[in-house]
Parts: C-alpha cells; structure tokens; sequence
C-alpha cells in the first residue's frame, strides 16, 4: 500500500463551488442546471452528458497526478484534508454511477489517536495560495480547495505519521482507494459534487 497523488479528478472552479453543492433548487434554470445534486438524479446518459457540459463552461476544472488540500469553514471551525489516492491491490468501493467510472464520493479517513498538529500546520500553509476554487453556500459553510506545492512533504507525512493511525470512516482498517480525504482531525460530510473521480475510461 502506498500513498499517491489522485489520477484525475474534477472539482468546481473558481466560485463555482457553492452553486455546485448546492441542495436545494433556486428557480433559476441556468443556476439549477449546474447543481450536482439536479444531474446525479438524471439517467447515465444525460447525467454524463450534463457533466461534460459543465465541464466544457468551466464550472468544472480537471486536474491530473495532483494533490488536492481542502479547507472547509463552519460555525467558525476550520477543517483540513488532503486528497490524496491509496494505491494497493484490493480497492474499497465508493459510490459511483454504473458503467460511467466516475467516483461520486470520496472515501473520509481519520485519524484515532495520532497527533496531527504537524500534518494540520502543513495542510494550512498551503491555503495561503490562490484557490482552485472557493464558494460559501446559503447555509454559511465555505469549501476552498489549493493545489499542493509541498506534494512530497504530504504524502510523506501521511505515509509516516498519519496513515498507521488512521481508520476509514466506514471500514476497520485503510484499505485502497483511488479517492481518499485524510482528515488532519475528525472527519466530516463532503457534499456530492465537490470532488468526482474520473477513472481511465471516463470524461
């Protein structure tokens, strides 16, 4: 098992994020078109279709052999990941739409006991940088996502530090995963649509 940058992955660009993650519809057809949660309802075809479109406007940017840090802000708390793929032989299923290889969700891990601080204070240097995307929904939580500069001092200390002591949120042990948010601190709920996985065969 080791501890990679994710294949390719898309997440919203720029202030796309909360338009994206958005739960409920607004009235606007174009906003309510670029609503996650409006095409995951759609059949494979149209929902692959829609998904193609937003990534063809720009709402949805493609990143490739990357490492993602994703800072989420709610009631005042700030909590840090990284996105990060576990290569191994046996891969944990995450949600996904038949036939379509895209991840809909990504796998939360956290760690038990071990102290993060170190892990965290790496995770938050990197957004002082400008964001892939930021986006504060009606609810008041705000998702950033950065590119990582120091992708090698990650994955590093998820490998050495992090990873021995860290439990799926679903799952005994850290099992193989191409789609994996290693929480610096308690883990917490991502909406649909912030991160999708795009395996070899799809968009």
């Amino acid at each position: 098992m080791d501890i990679a940058p994710v294949a390719r992955f898309a997440v919203p660009a720029g202030t796309a994020a909360a338009i994206v993650v958005a739960r409920e519809a607004t009235g606007d057809e174009t906003t309510d078109s670029r609503r996650f949660a409006a095409i995951a309802s759609l059949d494979d075809a149209r929902f692959r279709g829609s998904f193609e479109e937003l990534i063809v406007a720009g709402v949805y940017t493609v990143l490739s052999e990357r490492v993602l840090v994703l800072r989420v802000s709610a009631g005042g708390v700030r909590t840090f990941a990284a996105l990060v793929a576990i290569a191994g032989a046996t891969p944990v299923p995450t949600p996904s739409r038949a036939g379509l290889d895209i991840e809909l969700q990504p796998l939360a891990l956290a760690p038990d006991a071990a102290d993060t601080a170190a892990f965290r204070a790496l995770l938050e240097s990197e957004a002082k940088q400008r964001p892939v995307f930021h986006g504060t929904t009606a609810e008041g939580t705000t998702y950033s996502g950065f590119e990582a500069q120091a992708t090698a001092e990650i994955l590093t200390a998820i490998r050495g530090t992090i990873l021995g002591a860290t439990t799926p949120k679903t799952h005994p042990t850290p099992r193989p995963s191409p789609l994996s948010l290693i929480f610096a601190g308690a883990a917490i709920d991502i909406p649909p649509g912030l991160i999708v996985g795009l395996r070899q065969a799809s968009i």
